[in-house]
């Protein structure tokens, strides 16, 4: 099986089940179902333009945000004698990358060993010093790719859990990580300002060193459209990531429709004051105004 393949049949996998534990339609009916279905199909989508579009350190499925914060110095790199060359973690996105030649097993040996549903949460966990898990193969989103060498996972999150050590165990091979300091901060929240649609109802924004995430509700007519997108005040455009379940979704639970995404934008590019511009399924533009909270 081709890397492409292994990747979008991972990804449809995890984008299932990553929508059932965040428990975005909570009612367990037909409509479950059917929201399920819609996010997947999405998520499915996503990384198709991701993978044609996005390349950098870390592999096909890593952000356009995360290749900013990489820019900025945002990384860390791992001991001459380490199986891990680098990682970065944020509060909604982490990548690692392993050594091949450290780690012992090429991408093809991975898929062929680890490719029984069952076996793959046995062979990759990552916990912090509070014994959470950061990353295991079930819970988180994840993209398995190889580059220059190196044995890449992305994975996507609602929040990860901070971490100041991250304790690695890839089939019985462990090693633990410090995290730096600047990689264990918070998110920064925004509130609302003015939004266009009265009746839409705004739920939270929150910005990481990675990405930019929105929470809406009742958002009636509201559609995943291109020209979606958030404006800092100094007029840079940051679009959505487009890249797995982790990214967006829009659902119906009991009539009422919700809506997130994720946008490329960073905590480097960010201002006090934000606007977002999101689409009806008429074409009408909705205008959302948010500030900084203090």
């Amino acid at each position: 099986m081709d890397n492409k393949n292994i990747f979008n049949r991972v990804k449809m996998k995890i984008a299932i089940s990553k929508l059932e534990e965040e428990d975005i339609v909570m009612n367990k009916n037909i409509l479950k179902n059917v929201v399920i279905t819609m996010c997947a199909l999405m998520a499915t989508t996503g990384v198709v333009f991701g993978a044609a579009t996005i390349i950098n350190k870390f592999g096909p499925n890593a952000s356009e945000g995360s290749k900013k914060a990489i820019e900025n110095g945002y990384i860390a790199y791992s001991k001459e004698d380490s199986i891990v060359d680098s990682f970065m973690l944020d509060n909604y996105n982490f990548y690692i990358a392993f050594k091949e030649e450290k780690l012992g097993f090429t991408l093809d040996e991975i898929d062929k060993r680890f490719n029984d549903w069952e076996k793959q949460k046995e062979y990759l966990t990552i916990k912090n010093e509070n014994n959470e898990f950061v990353f295991t193969n079930i819970t988180n989103a994840y993209g398995l790719t190889k580059q220059d060498g190196k044995i890449i996972y992305t994975a996507t999150a609602t929040e990860f859990p901070k971490s100041k050590e991250l304790y690695v165990d890839f089939a019985g091979r462990k090693e633990v990580l410090y995290v730096p300091e600047n990689m264990q901060g918070d998110i920064t929240r925004y509130k609302l300002k003015s939004i266009s649609d009265e009746n839409w109802k705004f739920e939270s924004a929150s910005l990481s060193n990675t990405a930019f995430k929105i929470y809406l509700n009742n958002c009636d007519g509201i559609v995943h459209d291109e020209k979606n997108r958030v404006e800092t005040s100094d007029g840079k455009e940051f679009y959505t990531q487009a890249r797995s379940d982790g990214d967006g979704c829009i659902s119906v639970n009991n009539g009422i429709v919700s809506y997130y995404n994720t946008f490329n934008l960073t905590s480097f590019e960010a201002t006090n004051e934000l606007s977002v511009y999101l689409y009806k399924n008429d074409g009408s533009e909705i205008i959302i105004k948010l500030l900084k909270e203090e």
